[in-house]
């Protein structure tokens, strides 16, 4: 995961791994939490739309009922 700061002050979360999943906070802390929320997110509607999950989080990625 990358963190930059914008402009604005909005500290911005994102990741290579993850195209198109990304986050923001007022402080670096925040976007990282947002981010990780927006990650599982993202992975569990991979799962639910059959698409591929990314090779980086395939050990890492628990199915849960």
């Amino acid at each position: 995961m990358k963190l930059r700061q914008d402009e604005d002050g909005v500290w911005i979360a994102k990741s290579a791994w993850l195209p198109g999943c990304h986050a923001q906070g007022r402080d670096r802390g925040e976007a990282t939490l947002r981010f990780q929320d927006a990650a599982k997110a993202h992975l569990e509607a991979l799962l639910e739309t059959g698409r591929p999950i990314p090779p980086v989080f395939r050990d890492k990625f628990v199915l849960t009922a």
